[in-house]
């Protein structure tokens, strides 16, 4: 750390020290290698001349530095909002390079966020990529007018904690408090602070008792014999390599590895000043590793004449013989070995001497046993070649065959024939006689069973088998059996199941409708809805809606002669008198703005006209009933049909999917403007004021507006619009409250995915079906006549269906008695 304070302490004296005297030819400072990083303030409040006053700074700096990237590396790092590396530790290596990018900076001109420059400093500044050293001191210098716009004691305290010694300089409106929690202690040595750029100089006076370091190796008699090496204020001796220190401090004597057991010579080490070599003895040649030691190999020379293989000894060698092998008198040459001679082989019929041994081999007509001693008399039936059809006897040197009990040999002496007993003539079977191995038995033509005396036979019967799966009756014939039917069926594809016999097949019936088929006759049945008349044939209508295309939404009453359809409860008949309306009462000018920017995407913008027509689907549309307007927004606004455009759900809904999308900005504002100032209007189809119908508006959006909302929104509100809020995604809540109406949790819905907007369609339903609707309604007073007579006929219509269901019901079970009666 001392080092370090008096190395920068020299760095802001120069300064000071230029400034102070002239310029003299006196050599520069020796520095010892440091890497320095200034951290320069660009941010706005520096003036254009105040920032060239700091640019002076370092470089005057740098002029005094002892440059070079095996002594002092510098790097300059400007900050103001963002930070920019001017250039790297190992960017330059002369001076002349570094003042001429310092000259080219251009102030950032934004805020103070010395932590961000801090911060940058120490994870990329003083990194090993930007050329910062190991075991070097690591010295920051930072300049600043102001005060920090983001937190830096933090920071300040993990870059020192990683090492770096901080310098704050403060100028002018610089913070005292800031400068301390950046600065390395002891305060006093690395905070300044004056008055003005001008002044950024005169802080280094009290460091020019430090700006150079007295070499006393050069100025004094040191008496080193080899080498001497300075430090602040004092110096010691070295010796070269080789030598060591004696304790005198100065003289050097000669290291001798050897003797002092430091070496790896495996025989003879030969000693010099602090090194040494290797030897070998007599008879051994240094190897390549120059330590160990390998005998001389004399059979390598080539001379040593041995028959079989020469083996190196010291100072000579030798001669052997491979295995099996005896070296003979001369010791060069070999002699196979005779294990025959020795008399202990123990073959039983005679001994051949091999290599490293011996075999036992025998006479013609006898193999070897697997004690490879005693012999066999060889089995020639085992070879497979005897071709013998059922036994092979081997005989010395060869083989003949025999056949098996109840088989005779035949003229080739191999082949077998089996005796046929039925040839014998005794056999008296009744149908046939097959031969077997050593007899005879008696066998049956087909579809006959052999008796119990095993000669004669007789007729199988398969009926009585019970697997003949005939349905009603089972007839057994020779090999098999077939299928018979009662009287009344007739027997189908499959031979074996019955089908009752279907008289209406026969085309004679003359039913109205249907023909009923029974067990042997038929008769007649009509469609539902009809009954059938006394003559048992024809059919008349019970319910007229059963019968014509009524195409009633919901049901159709049948009355005398004709029908009308009715709708279920809390729906109304609309005027085709056949569908339902849910809302046909709630007549409303609803206009629809959809957010067509970048941000939706195509495929979720498909969507969102999903969601259009979902909505669209509930209302009940008509010139006179429900109106319905478009408008997509983005950057700008476009009506896509007004309200006037279209007077049914079809052609709302094909326009709808017809609408191309915009894909830009979200100007929500504007939109609701738009709305306001023209969706709304009688020439765009919306209907007069005093007509009181319900004005409503729904936005839908999936992002925050690019504009204010809060003015046309709060018009809308006040031009008696009632409006809806949809939002999905990243669609902003207090926009989405700002434009609904109250109460705002019945008019605001928001889901975080487009797939879900389908469900929102579906819980909205606008809510105006029965409590907003202020238009005109037709009620109709239930005391008037025609109301009186409509639920008189509905009434009357419900109690003759019943009759006609009753009579019907009754008139089928007289037919039905009628019949049980015949088959009786």
């Amino acid at each position: 750390m001392t080092r370090v304070l008096v190395y920068v302490g020299v760095l802001i004296a120069i300064m000071a020290a230029t400034e102070a005297r002239p310029k003299s030819a006196e050599p520069k400072c020796k520095s010892g290698p440091v890497d320095l990083v200034f951290i320069i303030d660009g941010s706005r409040s520096v003036r254009p001349h105040e920032f060239e006053t700091m640019r002076k700074f370092m470089i005057d700096i740098i002029h005094e530095l002892d440059i070079g990237l095996d002594s002092t590396r510098v790097g300059v790092v400007q900050y103001s909002s963002q930070v920019q590396n001017v250039f790297s530790l190992k960017a330059f290596s002369k001076p002349a390079q570094m003042v001429k990018a310092i000259n080219e900076i251009i102030p950032l001109a934004q805020g103070t966020m010395t932590g961000l420059a801090i911060r940058y400093t120490m994870n990329v500044a003083f990194s090993a990529e930007e050329g910062a050293r190991p075991n070097v001191p690591h010295v920051a210098v930072i300049v600043t007018d102001g005060r920090p716009q983001d937190r830096v004691a933090e920071v300040a305290a993990a870059a020192r904690e990683s090492g770096i010694e901080i310098y704050a300089i403060g100028v002018a409106r610089a913070d005292m408090t800031s400068l301390r929690a950046m600065a390395s202690p002891p305060f006093e040595d690395h905070v300044f602070l004056v008055e003005s750029f001008d002044l950024i100089h005169q802080f280094g006076l009290q460091f020019q008792d430090k700006l150079c370091v007295k070499d006393l190796c050069l100025e004094s008699d040191h008496g080193c014999e080899h080498i001497c090496e300075s430090s602040p204020g004092s110096y010691h001796c070295l010796c070269l390599p080789g030598y060591t220190l004696n304790e005198d401090g100065k003289t050097c004597t000669p290291i001798d590895l050897c003797a002092e057991g430091k070496h790896d010579c495996e025989q003879i080490c030969i000693a010099s000043p602090g090194s040494f070599t290797c030897d070998c003895d007599t008879g051994y040649t240094l190897n390549d590793d120059k330590r160990t030691c390998t005998m001389i190999d004399y059979c390598s020379f080539g001379n040593d004449s041995c028959e079989h293989e020469c083996v190196s000894v010291l100072k000579g060698f030798h001669c052997i013989c491979n295995d099996g092998y005896s070296l003979n008198d001369d010791k060069k040459t070999c002699t196979m070995i005779d294990y025959c001679s020795f008399g202990n082989d123990s073959c039983e019929h005679e001994c051949v001497s091999v290599l490293k041994g011996f075999h036992c081999i025998c006479n013609d007509g006898y193999s070897l046993n697997d004690d490879k001693k005693t012999c066999t008399m060889i089995d020639y039936c085992s070879f497979g070649n005897d071709s013998c059809e059922h036994e092979c006897v081997s005989v010395l040197k060869g083989f003949h065959c025999i056949c098996n009990d109840g088989y005779s040999l035949n003229d080739d002496k191999k082949t077998c024939t089996m005796i046929d007993y039925c040839s014998f003539g005794n056999d008296s079977c009744e149908h046939e006689c097959v031969s077997v191995l050593k007899g005879f038995h008696c066998h049956c033509n087909d579809g006959y069973s052999l008796n119990d005396d095993l000669k004669t036979c007789s007729m199988i019967d398969y009926c009585s088998f019970g697997n003949d799966s005939c349905e009603h009756e089972c007839v057994s014939v020779l090999k098999g059996f077939n299928c018979r039917c009662k009287d009344g069926y007739t027997l189908n594809d499959d031979k074996k199941t019955c089908t009752m016999i279907d008289y209406c097949s026969f085309g004679n019936h003359s039913c109205d409708h249907h023909c009923v088929g029974v067990l042997n006759g038929f008769y007649c049945r009509c469609n539902e809805g009809y009954t059938l008349q006394e003559d048992g044939k024809t059919c008349q209508s019970d319910n007229l809606c059963n019968t014509v295309e009524h195409g009633c939404e919901h049901q159709c009453v049948s009355t005398p002669g004709s029908y009308h359809c009715i709708c279920p409860e809390g729906h109304v008949l609309q005027d085709d008198g056949k569908t339902c309306g849910t809302c046909r009462s709630s007549n409303i000018d609803l206009v629809l703005l959809i957010d067509g920017s970048k941000s939706v995407r195509p495929q979720n913008f498909e969507l969102v006209k999903q969601f259009v027509n979902q909505v669209v689907d509930q209302l009940d549309v008509s010139p006179k009933g429900t109106r319905v307007g478009l408008v997509q927004y983005s950057s700008r606004v476009r009506t896509e049909f007004p309200l006037s455009m279209y007077q049914t759900k079809e052609e709302i809904k094909k326009a709808v999917m017809n609408v191309e999308y915009m894909e830009k900005g979200t100007m929500t504002g504007l939109a609701l403007k738009h709305m306001v100032e023209n969706s709304f209007t009688e020439a765009d189809g919306a209907r007069p004021a005093e007509k009181n119908i319900p004005r409503v508006g729904l936005v839908f959006t999936d992002g925050r507006s690019q504009d204010d909302i809060q003015e046309w929104a709060k018009k809308a509100k006040e031009a008696g619009i009632t409006m809806y809020a949809v939002g999905v995604g990243k669609a902003v809540e207090d926009e989405l409250r700002e434009i609904a109406s109250d109460p705002v949790e019945k008019h605001f819905f928001y889901t975080a995915d487009f797939t879900a907007i389908s469900q929102i369609a579906e819980n909205l339903k606008l809510n105006v079906c029965a409590a907003e609707s202020q238009g005109e309604i037709e009620v109709k007073d239930p005391c008037a006549c025609e109301s009186l007579v409509e639920f008189q006929q509905v009434t009357m219509s419900s109690l003759d269906q019943l009759n006609q269901k009753l009579s019907a019901m009754t008139k089928r079970l007289e037919v039905l008695e009628n019949q049980l009666l015949t088959r009786k």
